[in-house]
């Protein structure tokens, strides 16, 4: 299985497989694995010889495409995006499997997931594809969100490359409140570097110029919840409604911040203390693991009381949203309260 830097090397030598199927949670990292791809195969201006089709075409048609020689040129690359393995019918599948098993050595044929979502874990179906492109001489291009160092490092290069400075932390901040998808960090960076024009880029300018994700906004609360800001909290809550989010994303990011606290405690409890170990076993994305962290650092407000009491109040709020005994916006607001209070007095509101 390949990922961006083995693809990058592995064209880079001039070395092409017959078959490549693209797939991942990063649309950014996708969208550069298929160009490289197209690249290697086609110069940039080559219509004639690159190809595209979305899921729908016929088989049959794919078939010839790729059977066809190429103008002008030793090889042609034929595109196939987002084909539904799940929904499409088994006779197509059948026959896309028979088309990856019988490679053309004029053609490179991707299977491009650019929008769609592959289980290559779980799916049989997906297990079939995947066996017929490695059996075929091919490889799987799997392009998955990088981990928050990752992501750091390469904030920070970046913007040294323009000439500017951003410090590991404040790299670390951008992507906590914007994403962790790089495309969109790509974006944000680059009205960084526009706005900052030389010098550093500090935390001041990042809050000024950054577009904050909404799950950032929602995290925020979650911390203000957490540190005692009532004010701060119901700000941000107003800002939330006005934005139309609906009640229930912003009750269990409230809800998940006392889990991973809880999580932590029992960890430190029976004595494991390595974090990264206990995203892992709780199946944490690598570019989540801050939370963890941050929920270690939380622990130091409470004891096993207010953490009891905490859930108490989360799982009576919960009953409430279910049983629209009051409106979701008054739900959570009393929730945002009941839970600032006993943070700060270690006893029940009501």
């Amino acid at each position: 299985m390949l990922n961006d830097k083995t693809l990058k090397s592995a064209l880079q030598t001039g070395a092409l497989l017959p078959v490549y199927m693209v797939c991942g949670d990063d649309i950014y990292l996708k969208k550069q694995a298929l160009s490289r791809i197209t690249q290697a195969v086609v110069s940039p201006d080559d219509d004639m010889n690159l190809v595209r089709y979305n899921f729908g075409v016929s088989m049959q048609e794919l078939y010839d495409e790729l059977n066809g020689f190429p103008v002008m040129s030793d090889k042609k690359c034929v595109v196939l995006s987002d084909f539904d393995i799940e929904k499409a019918p088994k006779s197509d599948l059948e026959q896309l499997i028979e088309i990856i098993g019988d490679p053309c050595d004029t053609s490179v044929f991707v299977l491009y997931f650019g929008n769609t979502d592959i289980d290559l874990k779980k799916s049989k179906k997906v297990k079939s594809v995947v066996a017929a492109v490695t059996k075929a001489g091919g490889d799987v291009v799997c392009l998955e969100h990088k981990s928050a160092e990752e992501l750091v490092r390469w904030l920070c290069s970046s913007a040294k490359k323009q000439g500017l400075v951003l410090s590991p932390k404040n790299a670390q901040y951008i992507t906590e409140i914007c994403s962790t998808d790089i495309n969109f960090l790509t974006n944000e960076l680059t009205k960084l570097c526009v706005y900052t024009k030389e010098g550093e880029i500090t935390k001041q300018i990042i809050d000024k110029v950054c577009v904050k994700s909404v799950d950032a906004s929602i995290f925020d609360l979650s911390s203000k919840v957490i540190l005692g800001d009532t004010a701060g909290a119901m700000k941000l809550l107003d800002e939330l409604y006005y934005m139309n989010i609906d009640s229930m994303p912003i009750f269990y990011n409230i809800a998940s911040a006392y889990v991973d606290m809880y999580r932590v405690s029992e960890a430190k409890r029976e004595g494991r203390n390595n974090i990264d170990e206990l995203a892992e076993q709780f199946g944490i994305p690598s570019n989540r693991v801050f939370l963890l962290r941050k929920a270690a650092n939380n622990l130091r407000k409470f004891d096993s009381n207010k953490l009891s009491l905490s859930f108490d109040a989360i799982i009576k709020t919960e009953k409430e949203l279910k049983s629209y005994s009051i409106t979701d916006r008054v739900a959570v607001e009393k929730l945002v309260v009941r839970l600032i209070y006993i943070m700060k007095t270690g006893e029940s509101l009501d």
